[in-house]
């Protein structure tokens, strides 16, 4: 192996011939080369701009205008013939980027088992086990040929390109290294999505700063081309088909590594281009899931965010069902896309019996999408009510609803949200058909201190079934949860300052219209302890076993869960609720889901006993009527990916159920899709999930609409 070192010019006379040492031989024989042997760097050629008739072609033909260095022209089969060049012409003072082409080759690492040298043309060629460096652009290749005048770079044979994390395979490529431009034919390769604004930027600008890709980043990218294929789940993407459904679980909403295919990519300073493009989330073949689309761009925004334009995309399950995906821009924030750029069906789809009549549809509009906040409405069709024939005609106000939603950052450890639902746009009874909710939370050290308002917010209290809170307006603080010892419980705790406004049934409290106003203060705390009791080993991560239906191997185990919790909560009516509440209860599941039958089940079985305090409360939204509780669930596998499940909780000091749902999932590697049915609520949902994998995601159910439960007179907080 031998380092690139640049000679110092000869004389301006035409090359005879150019001289290739031979490192692999024992003694310094040489090799003399014909000048006709070395390929020739091809010049960059103007090309008429595509005609824009979507809005991928319609950006990168303005792009395209407004560059004043066009794209790589075509080149037929290459090695061509080299004709010597002028020394005027070959050996310019200074290049486009300030350097001469000795100070460009001094930044060069070069080796290979042969180089060559021509210092009249300044053409270097390599054979053999080539590898080129430049800070952390890294091409590999069988044979390379560089220009050190134009900066021009041809590599051929099972080319390898690293661009930090970035990693791309192909039969040959090429490098532009002022334009910061090249392509890659017959592409296959992985993205890295963190990592992908630091990776474009030029490999002349070394990677100092947090922005740009690190060694470590690079240090991933050989780790992943020179070792056994290794899969880790890394969380998952929910996408709920209802527009008021809230995701529950690990889940993160990132997207981090992708494979695709492609006939030729092409990349430079602003982005990766491609034709024909094959993309998925499967580091298996062939993919389960993929995202197939004619033409894509994936360009840099901001440090931040990144855009993604596609043509004609579709999402292609098990290479065969195609469903259009109705989007043509998506938006990454540094890996981190929203669930409904992704969502396949074209309108949410949900149940509500209490506010909306049964089943209703909605479409997601965006209305702002930055960096730091998200603002989107989601007009409504009350389908049932409409079929129903409540509101006298199909197109009635009554038949039609809202929802908005507002997710902002506003400082490094400040959020705001906020929601409004409409369920009816006949203004008539705006009051009565208007639910909101606003939050500021602030982080101070490791708690959350939240300041919220809301109207007509929905609570669902067991047997006193759903309670509406005409208004609330007040602060809650939420500790962390704090381990206390090395194997001792889980302690956590909250409290909280609120104005409220709500129904009660004490006659000598409440107004004419049924409701009360006092003042609520709750403190609460809660500790925790899990036994593990058993734990079995999961099968290997491999596409037939592990990872056969399920993002991440299955670990079969049984716990034992604990749990107490003490609540006091006052009234400025003067009364007091208090109670003391404890669990006890075992979590298990059994086989590992990879066989197509029984081969996993999943089971919970728990009860609540409330020792102290009773029903002391003037409000019937927090009531706690509910002492003694008795909880189980199962979900079993029927066959292959399909599982099937319930969940109860039984009201025993009540006699009567709580609440029950039912689900019904299909559940592979890299997608599942949940249907979900609350009939004590009479809600239910269809949700969609993606899992993120870094060559487990899980599928947990999806409450629609946004309904907090009260457990012992304390309001589960997000």
């Amino acid at each position: 192996m031998v380092y690139f070192d640049l000679p110092p010019k000869q004389p301006a006379e035409p090359p005879v011939a150019a001289v290739v040492e031979n490192v692999s031989s024992d003694s310094a024989s040489q090799q003399v080369l014909p000048p006709q042997a070395l390929p020739s760097a091809l010049l960059a050629q103007a090309s008429d701009p595509p005609s824009p008739d979507n809005l991928l072609d319609r950006v990168m033909a303005e792009q395209a205008a407004s560059e004043a260095i066009r794209p790589l022209a075509e080149r037929e089969d290459l090695p061509t013939l080299a004709a010597p060049a002028s020394p005027e012409e070959t050996a310019p003072a200074e290049s486009a980027d300030g350097l001469t082409p000795e100070e460009f080759a001094s930044q060069l690492q070069l080796t290979a088992d042969y180089q060559a040298y021509d210092p009249q043309t300044q053409i270097v060629t390599a054979q053999g086990n080539v590898v080129l460096k430049l800070n952390d652009a890294i091409i590999e290749a069988d044979e390379l040929w560089l220009n050190l005048v134009n900066r021009y770079a041809l590599a051929d044979g099972n080319v390898l390109l690293t661009r930090g994390a970035q990693i791309v395979r192909g039969s040959q490529a090429e490098y532009n290294f002022i334009q910061q431009a090249g392509t890659v034919s017959n592409a296959v390769g992985t993205l890295y999505l963190p990592d992908i604004a630091g990776d474009l930027r030029s490999p002349l600008e070394p990677a100092d700063s947090p922005s740009q890709t690190s060694p470590t980043a690079t240090r991933r990218a050989y780790d992943a081309i020179n070792s056994p294929l290794q899969v880790s789940g890394d969380g998952s993407i929910q996408i709920a088909t209802s527009s008021d459904a809230a995701t529950t679980g690990a889940t993160d909403g990132n997207l981090r590594q992708l494979r695709f295919e492609t006939d030729e990519l092409t990349f430079d300073v602003e982005g990766w281009r491609a034709e024909s493009v094959r993309i998925t989330n499967d580091p298996f073949s062939p993919p389960e899931l993929e995202l197939r689309t004619d033409s894509l761009w994936l360009r840099n925004l901001s440090p931040s965010q990144d855009e993604l334009l596609l043509k004609r995309p579709r999402l292609v399950f098990d290479d065969g069902f195609s469903l259009p995906l109705l989007r043509s821009r998506i938006l990454l924030s540094r890996g981190t896309v929203n669930p409904d750029d992704l969502n396949p069906v074209p309108a949410s789809l949900g149940i509500d019996g209490s506010d909306r009549g049964g089943f209703f549809l909605g479409r997601q509009i965006p209305l702002l999408t930055t960096e730091r906040a998200r603002l989107s409405v989601t007009p409504q069709f009350l389908l049932a009510k409409a079929l129903s024939g409540e509101s006298g005609s199909v197109v009635s106000f009554d038949n039609f609803g809202l929802t908005a939603d507002l997710d902002a950052q506003v400082g490094s450890r400040t959020s705001l949200t906020g929601s409004l639902e409409l369920t009816s746009l006949n203004l008539s009874d705006f009051t009565e058909k208007l639910r909101t909710n606003i939050r500021a939370e602030q982080l101070i050290g490791d708690h959350r201190l939240a300041v919220q308002y809301s109207y007509r917010e929905r609570l669902f209290n067991g047997s006193l079934g759903f309670q509406d809170v005409q208004s609330s307006f007040g602060a809650v603080l939420l500790s962390p949860d704090i381990a206390l010892g090395e194997n001792g419980p889980t302690l956590s705790y909250q409290a909280s300052a609120q104005l409220i406004n709500a129904q009660s049934d004490r006659v000598d409290l409440r107004a004419d219209s049924g409701r009360a106003s006092l003042g609520r203060y709750q403190v609460s705390a809660a500790l925790r302890k899990t036994f593990s009791l058993w734990r079995g080993e999961p099968k290997p991560p491999t596409q037939t076993e592990g990872l056969r239906f399920t993002p991440q191997p299955v670990v079969p185990y049984l716990n034992l869960i604990t749990g107490l919790r003490a609540t006091g909560t006052y009234y400025s009516s003067g009364d007091f609720q208090d109670n003391l509440v404890a669990d006890i209860g075992i979590e298990g599941q059994i086989g590992h889901f990879s066989r197509n039958f029984a081969d996993y089940t999943r089971f919970n079985l728990s009860y609540s006993q409330s020792f102290i305090g009773g029903a002391d409360s003037p409000f019937l939204f927090d009531r706690e009527v509910d002492r003694n509780i008795l909880s189980l669930g199962l979900t079993q596998q029927v066959y292959g990916p399909f599982l099937a499940g319930f969940q109860t909780a039984l009201s025993l000091s009540e006699n009567r159920a709580i609440n029950t749902f039912y689900t019904l999932e299909y559940s592979r590697r890299t997608y599942g899709i949940l249907v979900r049915y609350d009939t004590t609520q009479n809600t239910g949902s269809i949700g969609f999930r993606l899992s993120n994998f870094s060559w487990i995601g899980d599928s947990d159910p999806f409450d629609t609409p946004r309904v907090r439960s009260v457990q012992g007179g304390v309001i589960e907080q997000p």
